[in-house]
């Protein structure tokens, strides 16, 4: 997603491309023309008439400003921006609002972090909307592989490109980085950039090493003015005869009849690996594994003491704080045996009335054990009562029902068989409800029965 937040964004850019890296792809991919580069992009609320507050990304191209969210998209021309309004948030102090009047329209947008991102974002669409057809360079747009060193910025400057200040204050990596940039782009065949210097008549010169084309140039760099001096440049012949002496962080190079020496920090070996490949054998000086320590190397007396001093003080703090730590227990160890020793009889009383508390607590525990019991088997007797209550009250209410069923078969009464026929009681034998004699002339047991 460089595409976005550039070469070097900062950790506010990473996670805002990693939130919303669908919607960023699907505004690659529909809104954004193939010319189109992106400049800036920061989180935002955009706030809507409907009283909806839509979560998303505002965005700044070389086109046009655009913001895009899961269910809403805009994209407005530089051309159609009359006017921006940028305040603090009242609410929330760390926080920034924008207004875009783009025609009779108000586009409201806030819930900005104030940051440099933001600050960065509001310079970028201030300068769009006032020089639509100039070049602006921000940290999304910029290679940071190269320096802009004073030559540069001169050269920007003349073609009318404009730098946004936090992508200065981005650009300024270290005094390593950009003296290196500065010079592989001077030097962009270079088989070698190392910091390193010239030592003449005792006097160091220069702070870095170029070896380009077989030639080997030492140039001085001012970090604050963003410019290197070339003072020296030397064909690989020059160093044909020198003697190699290597320690454990740099390497000099000893030339021979001047007295002179070139130092280089870090990259020795591949200084003198680039050369041999040339066919400039150097020689080198052998020397034991403790003469390359820092301290030792020049065999002076005092030096390897004062040295040994200071390696053995770094021994003893370190070993110090390693085992510091284990002292301390075994000290504390031991003052609390001695006290555990005098205080003997305080820990006895101690377990006895521990002891007794113990039982004590058992005897309660033992207690609240059976209460609890009781009233389980209370509750139970209780549970076993309300089921048979139940169970009679339902028997007495079938009971009940049954004695009004027998009530109403009983008190059915027919005038004559007429009526019993037109009920479709017809014939009715003895025993069942409506029978009567009236209606069984013939006394078979069966009335209306003709």
């Amino acid at each position: 997603m460089q595409k976005w937040v550039g070469k070097r964004p900062t950790m506010g850019q990473k996670n805002l491309v990693a939130k919303y890296k669908r919607l960023l792809q699907q505004e690659e991919s529909v809104t954004l023309t193939s010319q189109e580069k992106v400049l800036k992009i920061i989180e935002v609320e955009c706030d809507k008439k409907s009283s909806r507050e839509l979560k998303g990304v505002l965005g700044l191209t070389t086109q046009a400003i655009f913001f895009v969210s899961k269910h809403e998209r805009m994209r407005y021309e530089y051309s159609q921006v009359s006017d921006i309004d940028v305040r603090n948030d009242e609410k929330e102090k760390n926080n920034l609002r924008l207004s875009l009047k783009i025609g009779r329209l108000k586009r409201k947008f806030d819930d900005i972090k104030k940051n440099d991102d933001s600050q960065e974002f509001i310079e970028i669409l201030e300068y769009m909307i006032s020089n639509q057809s100039k070049e602006i360079l921000t940290t999304v747009t910029h290679d940071f592989d190269y320096f802009l060193h004073a030559e540069k910025l001169a050269v920007l400057q003349n073609q009318n490109v404009h730098i946004t200040s936090f992508l200065l204050e981005r650009d300024n990596l270290s005094f390593t980085k950009n003296g290196e940039r500065l010079l592989r782009e001077k030097h962009k065949n270079a088989a070698l950039v190392a910091e390193g210097f010239f030592q003449e008549d005792k006097q160091k010169k220069g702070n870095f090493i170029v070896l380009d084309s077989q030639v080997v140039y030492l140039y001085e760099f001012d970090n604050k003015e963003r410019k290197a001096r070339l003072l020296y440049k030397w064909d690989f012949i020059y160093f044909s005869s020198a003697m190699v002496d290597r320690f454990a962080i740099k390497t000099v190079v000893n030339v021979p009849e001047t007295g002179n020496r070139l130092v280089i920090n870090l990259f020795g070996k591949e200084f003198v690996s680039v050369l041999n490949d040339a066919n400039i054998l150097l020689k080198q000086k052998k020397r034991k594994w403790y003469q390359k320590i820092l301290g030792f190397r020049s065999g002076i007396w005092w030096k390897r003491s004062v040295a040994s001093l200071v390696y053995l003080l770094l021994l003893l703090l370190i070993f110090s704080t390693i085992f510091g730590e284990e002292t301390k227990e075994s000290n504390t160890a031991e003052s609390s045996d001695k006290t555990s020793v005098s205080n003997t009889e305080q820990k006895v009383e101690q377990k006895e009335k521990q002891s007794n508390h113990e039982d004590n607590g058992q005897q309660n525990n033992k207690s609240k054990q059976e209460e609890k019991a009781k009233k389980q088997a209370e509750e139970k007797r209780k549970q076993e009562e309300e089921v048979r209550l139940a169970e009679e009250k339902r028997k007495q209410e079938e009971e009940a029902q049954k004695a009004e069923a027998q009530e109403q078969q009983t008190n059915v009464y027919y005038k004559n068989c007429t009526a019993a026929r037109q009920a479709g009681a017809a014939p009715i034998h003895i025993g069942e409800p409506g029978y009567g004699k009236h209606l069984d002339r013939d006394g078979d047991g069966i009335g209306c029965d003709r």
